[in-house]
């Protein structure tokens, strides 16, 4: 296998930058810090990424990627239906407690001066609509309703995600007793956004 130190270094700079948001906060994440920790100059940084802003629009871009396999797979594997978007579910919560960091920095960017590009902003919207697409094919609403599949879908996104923000929450900030919780049945959330999205139709 012959080494690309091109490559290698993209992934070395996306890598420190992860591990300074993940141990001293957003706002240590400067271009120095990044080229510093990554071993190379600021030079590496605005040659693969134009500045700080586009730093962080790969990290997003990158953790889209990775999760959007995920759930695809997840999808797939569960054969669609109502078990697919548990699965989904279930893909969505274990990537996000798997990567905490740069889910935070995908879905809740608190960095100073950032504004994420318009591809990027196009890329979180695409991930959307193929969670979409999904609830479309398991409501019976999907040919007659767009708007009921489509807040059933907001719904459903909302609901996993918030859940997903408090296990990070409980896992980094809860009390013994409050860690020691049982997780969200995500089953039984699912099933009651179909119930709920039967009921509107």
């Amino acid at each position: 296998m012959i080494d690309n130190p091109v490559s290698d270094l993209r992934t070395r700079l996306l890598e420190s930058a992860l591990s300074i948001v993940s141990e001293k906060g957003a706002g240590a994440l400067t271009v120095r810090a990044v080229a510093k920790a990554a071993g190379c100059s600021t030079m590496g940084v605005y040659t693969h990424f134009s500045g700080k802003s586009g730093l962080i629009d790969a990290i997003v871009d990158s953790g889209l990627d990775d999760l959007g396999r995920q759930l695809a797979r997840a999808w797939e594997r569960a054969e669609a239906g109502r078990d697919g978007l548990v699965a989904v579910a279930e893909a969505y919560r274990d990537w996000g407690l798997a990567s905490p960091t740069q889910f935070q920095t995908m879905f809740a960017p608190s960095i100073a001066g950032y504004e994420p590009s318009d591809s990027t902003v196009e890329r979180l919207w695409e991930t959307f609509y193929a969670h979409r697409a999904r609830v479309a094919s398991v409501l019976d609403s999907a040919d007659s309703d767009p708007a009921a599949w489509h807040q059933t879908a907001m719904a459903m996104w909302s609901c996993v995600h918030g859940h997903v923000c408090i296990e990070q929450l409980r896992r980094t900030h809860a009390t013994s007793e409050i860690a020691a919780g049982p997780s969200l049945d995500l089953g039984a959330l699912i099933d009651s956004q179909i119930a709920a999205a039967a009921v509107a139709a």
